[in-house]
């Protein structure tokens, strides 16, 4: 009979080991996918905040200095951003435009507003050698927001 008490107790003891174990692992799996839901959430409130619109007419667009592309673009979302190259990322007719290859600033102060603010628009000139004799495509984005303005040359 004592035999029957200690295989029982020892079996008591094993199956508390193996549900602590079993609540470790829950809860760690919980914790991560509760992380990852936060990150996810705060990149996603990042991209809503941030909408661009293109408001250049792609049936005249502009061109300056030799023949350089230039676009018109307003802040549409309620977040701000660094008026500097390296804020956009363009693609122009297939090809990735580096940080000398266009200029950006503010279209109504060009020397003194540093941030695209909400509402603001900005003047960005883009060199001409990627321009085609046809159908043309500039490609723009900015914290996650993309826009595309196609015109015919």
């Amino acid at each position: 009979m004592a035999s029957v008490s200690a295989s029982h107790l020892i079996i008591f003891v094993a199956s508390l080991v193996i549900a602590a174990g079993v609540v470790g692992t829950l809860t760690t799996g919980v914790e991560r996918v509760s992380s990852s839901i936060d990150d996810g959430s705060l990149d996603v409130s990042q991209q809503i905040r941030m909408d661009m619109s293109v408001i250049s007419d792609s049936g005249h667009p502009t061109f300056v200095d030799g023949d350089n592309l230039v676009i018109h673009v307003r802040n549409t979302g309620s977040q701000s951003v660094p008026i500097e190259e390296s804020a956009v990322d363009i693609v122009y007719n297939g090809n990735f435009l580096a940080e000398d290859e266009f200029e950006i600033e503010d279209a109504n102060e060009p020397e003194g507003e540093t941030v695209w603010r909400p509402g603001n628009v900005v003047r960005i000139e883009m060199t001409d050698e990627h321009l085609q004799d046809n159908d043309n495509r500039v490609f723009l984005t900015v914290n996650g927001d993309e826009e595309t303005f196609e015109f015919h040359n």
